[in-house]
Order: C-alpha cells, then sequence, then structure tokens
C-alpha cells in the first residue's frame, strides 16, 4: 500500500467537467444565505460537495454535522429533489433552516438507515473517526460517502481517511494521552463543551478517545472495502497552508489544482476562490464495494 494514496479507483466524474462548473457554482455561491460562515465550510469545499452531490443525483442525502446550516441549504440546491436527513448534536446552533430537510440531533449511528438504497449518499462534517464512520456505513448499505474533514497525517481533530493510508494513526489535541486526568482536564473538557454549546456528557467522541497507533491494518481494510477513494481538487493551490506553513508535496501531497490563481483571477465571479483557498482539508469521495 503506498502511503500517498490520492485516488483508488475512478471516480463517476472527469477533472474537465469540475473546471466548466465553476462559474455556475460561483453565481450560487454569491446567493448563499450567510456571509461569514466562520467554522463552516468555505468555497473550496463548498464547491466540491455541490460538484459531487450533482454528480452523484442521490434520493437520499444524510448530512451529519450541520453547524451553521448553510451546508445544508447548499445540498438543497444541488439536489432540489432528493430527501434529506441532517443531523447535528446541537441544532441550536443553526443560523439558516431549510423549511423541506429533517433535522435530527441523534448521531448517526443511531438511526434506523433500513430503507437506504444504492443512490444514498452520506456527507460527513463531524470530526469524528472516519474508518469507524465507514464501517457503520458499510453496515447500513451506503455506498456514496464524502468525508469533509479528510485531514493529513500532521493535522486535524480527527483520524482520516488520508492519515490510514499514511499508516499515520492519530491522537486528540485533548487526549488522556497528552493531558492527564486531573481537575486540569475536566476545565478544559467543560470549556470546550461551553464553546461547543453541549453539556459535556455529549462531546462528540474524539475529545476523549484513545489515540489510534501508527498501523498499516487500517490502509489495508479500507483498500479492501473501498471501490473508489478520490481526494476532490483544490481549485487553487497557495503557497501557504491554511495552517501556515509551507504547502508543499512532501508534508501535504495533493491533487493537482483546477486551475491557476493568475487564470481565476481574471474573473471577478470566481474571487471568493482566491479569498478561501486555503479553507482546503483534502476533501474526498468514497464508493463502498
Amino acid at each position: 500500500m503506498k502511503k500517498n494514496v490520492a485516488r483508488l479507483g475512478v471516480p463517476p466524474w472527469s477533472g474537465d467537467s469540475i473546471a466548466r462548473e465553476l462559474c455556475a457554482f460561483a453565481d450560487l455561491y454569491e446567493k448563499r444565505p450567510l456571509r461569514d460562515n466562520a467554522g463552516g465550510m468555505r468555497a473550496p469545499h463548498m464547491f466540491a460537495v455541490w460538484f459531487m452531490a450533482r454528480k452523484l443525483s442521490p434520493d437520499l442525502i444524510v448530512e451529519s454535522g450541520i453547524w451553521k446550516g448553510q451546508s445544508t441549504w447548499l445540498l438543497r440546491n444541488a439536489c432540489p429533489d432528493a430527501r434529506i436527513v441532517s443531523i447535528d448534536l446541537n441544532l441550536a446552533l443553526r443560523e439558516h433552516i431549510e423549511p423541506t430537510v429533517a433535522y435530527s440531533d441523534k448521531d448517526f449511528s443511531e438511526h434506523d438507515w433500513s430503507e437506504v438504497t444504492q443512490k444514498s449518499l452520506v456527507f460527513f462534517d463531524d470530526h469524528q473517526n472516519a474508518l469507524k464512520r465507514l464501517q457503520q456505513c458499510k453496515w447500513f448499505g451506503f455506498k456514496h460517502i464524502i468525508f469533509e474533514d479528510n485531514y493529513p497525517t500532521t493535522q486535524g481533530d480527527c483520524y482520516s481517511l488520508k492519515k490510514a493510508f499514511a499508516h499515520a494513526g492519530f491522537e486528540p489535541a485533548f487526549s488522556k494521552g497528552k493531558i492527564k486526568e486531573t481537575a486540569t482536564w475536566g476545565r478544559l473538557k467543560e470549556r470546550l463543551a461551553e464553546r461547543m454549546g453541549i453539556t459535556p456528557i455529549t462531546l462528540t467522541p474524539q475529545y476523549d478517545s484513545v489515540k489510534v497507533h501508527p498501523n498499516e491494518h487500517d490502509a489495508k481494510m479500507v483498500e479492501k472495502n473501498v471501490e473508489v477513494y478520490c481526494e476532490f481538487p483544490p481549485v487553487i493551490k497557495t503557497v501557504k497552508t491554511r495552517w501556515g506553513d509551507d504547502w508543499d508535496e512532501a508534508v501535504y501531497p495533493t491533487p493537482d489544482p483546477v486551475t491557476t490563481v493568475e487564470d481565476i483571477s481574471k474573473d471577478p465571479r470566481l474571487e471568493a476562490f482566491v479569498k478561501e483557498a486555503t479553507a482546503y482539508t483534502w476533501i474526498c469521495y468514497v464508493r463502498l464495494k
């Protein structure tokens, strides 16, 4: 298994088709309900989700992780005829609510998905262990999955497929392996829960999880069960990453960008892609066998 994996199998779209849709998305993005979506998706991933959802044309979309609600609006515009179920542990954080969407505050794993079809799609933006989410999807019968938080080996707050392929493992910043279970740790959990607007008991699992040790078997199991794994390319690639360090291939192997800063700057409609370029985190599409 290669450590730097950007694609397995063939996705249901071509690279040329991605570039052709930039302007159409830009027109939609200008109409977004929330001008400030800090903490949520920006133009690079909003475009990726919109593009992939339209190409997949699912009958059911399950969105796990809503935040302010901008992504729900995006999915509804991408697939106006799909049934959408949007999940978040704290629905009170929503600033935009779609009237035709079913909302739930139960975790993805706690729902009855017995009516899932071969066309159904899950969109995970919930910062959970991607390997566990993949296992749950296989159990429920979902074939099409998008992981928004597909962090590279040295970054991020969850175990991603990109980390699994790299045999990198994962240790949460607030894990017991890094911070002893003391009064200080308890106060940190309380402050984190307060910031997220939830009670400590409902903290998402990765903040209390035991670290994932570096290993090779996770990558093997992903490859065994996945027909397609495709990292959606950034629209443009900047000199620095979102973390302020150099965006180089040695540390951050990345698919070739859709276009260049010079070319995209020629069209004022595409300005958001330049302003929000560093919001990219290797978003990926998965189709299970």
